[in-house]
């Protein structure tokens, strides 16, 4: 069957073509819940859920709005070990490839205060008349992915999994390392065959993204936690510091939220609050353009506010706020 996917976006219906045979991608969803704090606001712009319809008994490949590739093998299994009825397999997937995103969906790329770069974010569910599946034993699900835009080296990169924030344990705020010890989870560059036209020479080789392996057993377990995977690199062992942000009046930390966005790194870090009007963070890299990000509600007013500059020791910023509409919040933070 075509493929054909439809994503729903804040603006309305977007209708796109797909470039796989073998699913169709009906619908995707983000519907936040109406709080009123600065994160109920993000929540709306998070990375949106896409769904897939794919055949139980057949091996099948979904391509996602950002072209990467998910290959579903054949046989996933129901959590009570009982066999698979003939209904249709929904595949949900969410992916995070760019600064605004990390933002958006608060997936900040730290790992035990060490700044990561991330090579792209993942999440992939299985469902089957409602009910959450697993990987067969000894199959893998593989995941082939393009490079970001903003990524600034390719090189060291490894697998972490999501692990929950210690203040809220349904949102993400830390990876891990997965184990080198999980032979059948692993990482390599993926590449893509090019013909010059015209020319009598074999197709080349081009590096085009990551090729992510997770062998059953990593993926039966993550699923049950918050299921993110990032492919990400450790950044280089430069002298770190402390960095502190000053917001210009007080704050709480339901109507306050600060990061720091690395200028020329695929990197996000999320800054913490430890008292009346100064966030924190630890072990930041110096020598790095970032820019401080402060974005703020009270009651229905949004605020923005952002500083960059090289990180030095010690480094402070002091970024000004300014009141702003929803949708300028939204075009600030995408420009990031």
């Amino acid at each position: 069957m075509k493929t054909q996917f439809f994503a729903l976006l804040a603006a309305g219906l977007l209708l796109c073509s797909g470039c796989k045979k073998d699913a169709d991608l009906l619908q995707v969803d983000c519907e936040p819940s109406e709080v009123s704090t600065i994160a109920s606001v993000l929540d709306k712009y998070a990375a949106p859920v896409q769904k897939f319809i794919v055949d139980p008994n057949t091996n099948s490949t979904v391509s996602t709005a950002a072209g990467s590739q998910i290959e579903i093998p054949a046989g996933l299994v129901k959590r009570n070990g009982q066999p698979l009825s003939a209904s249709q397999i929904v595949v949900q997937v969410r992916e995070v490839t760019k600064r605004s995103e990390m933002i958006f969906s608060h997936t900040p790329t730290i790992s035990y205060n060490r700044v990561l770069e991330s090579g792209g974010m993942f999440n992939v569910s299985f469902f089957q008349d409602g009910q959450p599946l697993d990987l067969a034993r000894f199959s893998r699900l593989r995941l082939r992915t393009r490079f970001p835009v903003a990524q600034s080296s390719r090189n060291g990169m490894q697998l972490f999994t999501g692990q929950p924030d210690s203040s809220n344990s349904s949102r993400l705020g830390n990876w891990a390392l997965v184990s080198s010890q999980d032979s059948a989870t692993r990482i390599s560059i993926d590449s893509i065959q090019i013909q010059n036209p015209g020319s009598p020479n074999p197709p080349i080789n081009v590096p085009s993204g990551y090729q992510v392996l997770l062998g059953s057993y990593f993926y039966n377990n993550n699923v049950r936690n918050l299921n993110w995977v990032n492919i990400d690199r450790f950044v280089g062992a430069l002298p770190t510091t402390t960095v502190q942000v000053q917001t210009a009046v007080p704050i709480t930390t339901s109507n306050t939220e600060v990061y720091l966005v690395f200028n020329t790194l695929n990197s996000v870090i999320q800054s913490y609050n430890q008292s009346n009007s100064t966030y924190y963070n630890y072990s930041v890299p110096q020598g790095y353009s970032v820019t401080a990000v402060v974005l703020r509600r009270e009651a229905d007013q949004l605020y923005f506010g952002k500083q960059t500059a090289t990180v030095v020791a010690n480094q402070v910023f002091t970024p000004s706020l300014r009141a702003v509409t929803e949708a300028e919040l939204v075009a600030e933070i995408r420009q990031l």
